[in-house]
């Protein structure tokens, strides 16, 4: 089973994602696999004409009243959906008894080979993870990895798990931690569901960290990683990677360019990446054919506090020198006029 989180404005994209899926979508024993949404939104916001291709369980179902207005009231659109992931992946797999395996993917994401290999993994492992990045960077771009250390060293986009006690045990904790502390809060530790993702691998057994380049390329790894696109489909090359299947890429970042935590990255230029380009044109075609403007006009229902805006240009400079000269007056010590 394949499952995502969405607001109503990225149902277009949600629905791009279940399209990908369904040319590879066999589960384990070769049946045709189910994609499944979870709307972290109002349904009662939906166009009174609107009929979903895929089945869709809104997220206000599967929490009480008073903990739904508490979150909402606490979070942004962003936190509220990362605060609702880890109930949402054991709901799941509450009311489908007989899914034994789950792969959850951000609504960014399109699918590109079949899920076999994603299959195999599950079938010795409890959960996996991909790191954002593989190698060390060898330029002073940003970001580095420095950065990666606030964000979070694997990436909640792409999760998958397998039904046992252990993993039980692993979403519950998950769940714990990160419904009431899933801010955007570099400084007091805090990164939405992702952070707490680093201590899996320590915490609980069988969890695997899949560091296959041709898993997972996106904004954040593409300057590691060379794309091209054959008869048989796209494919990872480069001298760290022998040409191999690209399984799935993730637009987030470079369909909106506001999205995600590196919007003022300078490390990946599309001017200079025609392999991207190209990617990325095949990924907004994909939601272009899912377009609808009430859906995209729709601002979510849950998460009412705003995302912080994104500064370019002079007003991220400003910020900048505002910022410097803070510091100056908090570490020099000045004297005092009485």
């Amino acid at each position: 089973m394949l499952v995502t989180i969405c607001t109503i404005r990225q149902l277009p994209q949600a629905f791009a994602l279940g399209d990908s899926v369904l040319p590879y979508a066999t589960d384990i024993d070769g049946k045709p696999a189910s994609f499944l949404i979870g709307l972290a939104d109002d349904p009662a916001h939906l166009p009174a004409d609107f009929s979903s291709p895929y089945s869709l369980i809104p997220l206000s179902s599967l929490l009480p009243a008073e903990t739904l207005a508490a979150l909402s009231a606490t979070y942004t659109p962003t936190e509220f959906a990362a605060a609702c992931k880890p109930l949402f992946i054991r709901e799941v797999f509450s009311l489908y008894p007989d899914e034994t395996r789950l792969i959850y993917a951000d609504p960014n994401i399109l699918f590109l080979h079949l899920l076999t290999t994603i299959w195999d993994q599950l079938g010795e492992n409890n959960a996996l993870l991909t790191p954002h990045i593989t190698q060390r960077p060898n330029d002073t771009a940003w970001p580095d990895e420095k950065f990666f250390q606030n964000v979070g060293l694997y990436s909640a986009d792409f999760l998958a798990f397998r039904r046992s006690d252990e993993t039980d045990r692993l979403l519950a904790w998950w769940q714990d931690r990160a419904q009431e502390r899933a801010y955007i809060n570099f400084c007091a530790g805090l990164c939405t569901d992702q952070l707490w993702l680093m201590y899996m691998p320590v915490f609980f057994t069988l969890v695997q960290v899949v560091k296959n380049p041709g898993w997972h390329a996106a904004l954040w790894n593409l300057p590691e990683r060379s794309l091209k696109a054959d008869h048989s489909g796209w494919q990872i090359t480069g001298p760290t990677a022998a040409d191999q299947p690209l399984l799935f890429f993730n637009a987030k970042g470079l369909f909106n360019a506001d999205e995600g935590f590196f919007p003022n990255q300078n490390r990946l230029k599309l001017a200079n990446r025609p392999d991207v380009q190209a990617l990325l044109a095949s990924y907004q075609q994909a939601v272009s054919a899912r377009a609808n403007p009430v859906l995209s006009s729709q601002y979510p229902a849950y998460g009412q506090q705003r995302e912080p805006a994104v500064l370019r240009g002079w007003r991220r400079v400003t910020v900048q020198s505002m910022r410097v000269v803070t510091r100056f007056i908090d570490q020099v010590p000045l004297p005092v006029i009485r």
